[in-house]
């Protein structure tokens, strides 16, 4: 086989296919990631009894690592309605980074980044991934592409990488990234082989002339598959999922793939001889110690599997950040670099982050169903308007927008005619306008749980 020098060796693709899906095109939804880790890392608390205590309490200090940012308060039941801030606060959000092994060149770039968010309420599952190449500014360092945001810290302190990458990507989408999952190369192929192999369908044959030789990554030994049903061991499913180059799709392509290797793990895991063998238990258990580190607590872990057993995965919503469909991003150069930039100009992030705010629908307006009634006592109509756009892509049940026949006060207000039976909803309107709900009889023609009037005291603005 003839060797070709790869060029542009230290961006080498460090795209992990256990942790970066792509959710913009596939409808295929028996896929949460987010699932598929913590069943394997329950094991650490159902399964690993008796002759695995010893192990299992390794493996936990191994992989658990320090909480330094903030923990969800999702997971700890209903939330206090005197401490509520604002919609979505009751999600978790996981973000899972892959990276490359230990001596890949570029092992510290997280080239796959990936938001999955969970709402523990309803067991909505939002996953968002974000390109890696993405033109941002690192707190604490300066403009780079965010797969280099865990890198600059790991080589400033060993371990600080993650709470680095956390807060960039929580700028960029503006939310609170509660946890961190990551995992690199060799923990996808050892727990490939563990669990038996892979069933996978490629759809289209494949060929990357510069995918990497696996023994020395700076040369090219290509990579070529035929399309067709294969039962993949955990090389072949590597290659599957990292191949980007020729007609392999790019970054957009690739994300696919890793995305069906994940659901053919998840798949295969949750057969019965895979998850409750004690062996096979053990041999996982030593993959995840050497390969995973995460940030969520065992006790958080086992409330997750709780919830995750209650998912839907037809609801599932799978997204990526890209320039299709949305439209939402742009490749550009900057300097000699290429990279990818919010449509919007570099560091404006407010498109991205109204797209995902739509995402994540918050459960308790969601079960609440609350239907609201909006009327300008004084208001502009543009401003009735953007309101009323705004709270229904925050998933408010806007049921009627109009302007006051019988002008009043001009002054903001609610009224809950729910009294007090909706008390999430008018909790969140209040934070947003600044007063607070007044409850009422309901009028014999209003359908309303609850009416915001719309003084000439208010003013617009677009917070999400």
């Amino acid at each position: 086989m003839k060797l070709k020098k790869m060029s542009g060796s230290k961006n080498l693709d460090s795209g992990m296919a256990s942790s970066n899906i792509d959710k913009s095109k596939i409808k295929n939804s028996k896929k949460h990631w987010v699932l598929r880790v913590s069943l394997v890392l329950l094991a650490l608390a159902v399964l690993a009894g008796g002759a695995f205590a010893a192990k299992t309490i390794m493996t936990i200090n191994k992989v658990i690592k320090h909480q330094g940012g903030i923990s969800a308060d999702g997971l700890k039941g209903e939330l206090d309605l005197s401490k509520l801030k604002g919609e979505g606060e009751g999600r978790v959000n996981i973000l899972l980074l892959g990276v490359g092994d230990v001596g890949h060149a570029g092992e510290a770039l997280t080239d796959t980044i990936l938001v999955a968010s969970i709402d523990p309420k309803t067991y909505d599952v939002v996953m968002i991934s974000i390109p890696r190449d993405l033109y941002v500014k690192i707190p604490g360092y300066w403009w780079s592409k965010i797969n280099a945001a865990n890198a600059f810290a790991e080589q400033d302190k060993e371990g600080s990488g993650p709470e680095v990458i956390k807060k960039t990507v929580s700028d960029v989408l503006d939310m609170p990234i509660h946890y961190y999952l990551r995992i690199d190369f060799t923990g996808l192929k050892k727990s490939v082989d563990s669990l038996g192999g892979v069933d996978i369908n490629n759809p289209t044959a494949l060929s990357d002339p510069d995918y990497p030789c696996d023994k020395n990554e700076r040369y090219s030994c290509g990579f070529n598959l035929k399309a067709g049903d294969y039962h993949m061991d955990g090389a072949l499913a590597l290659k599957f999922a990292r191949c980007r180059k020729g007609n392999c799709g790019d970054d957009y392509g690739r994300a696919k793939r890793q995305q069906a290797v994940l659901v053919a793990m998840r798949d295969q895991a949750l057969e019965l001889g895979n998850i409750l063998n004690p062996a096979k238990v053990n041999e996982l258990l030593g993959i995840v110690g050497d390969h995973l580190r995460t940030d969520i607590s065992l006790e958080e872990m086992q409330r997750l599997v709780t919830i995750g057993r209650k998912i839907n995965s037809n609801t599932i919503i799978n997204k990526v950040l890209e320039n299709e469909e949305e439209g939402l991003v742009k490749n550009s150069n900057i300097g000699d670099a290429s990279v990818v930039v919010p449509a919007a100009g570099v560091g404006n992030y407010r498109a991205i982050q109204s797209y995902v705010k739509s995402l994540l629908i918050d459960g308790y307006i969601k079960s609440e169903a609350a239907k609201v009634e909006i009327v300008s006592d004084g208001a502009r109509p543009g401003k009735l308007y953007a309101l009323s756009v705004l709270l229904k892509s925050l998933g408010y049940n806007v049921i009627k927008t109009a302007v006051n026949t019988e002008p009043g006060d001009a002054k903001t207000k609610i009224i809950d005619f729910a009294n007090g039976n909706k008390p999430y909803t008018a909790k969140y309107l209040e934070n947003r306008l600044k007063v607070v709900s007044e409850r009422q009889s309901a009028g014999p023609t209003s359908r309303a749980d609850i009416k915001i009037i719309l003084g000439a005291d208010y003013e617009f603005k677009n917070s999400l």
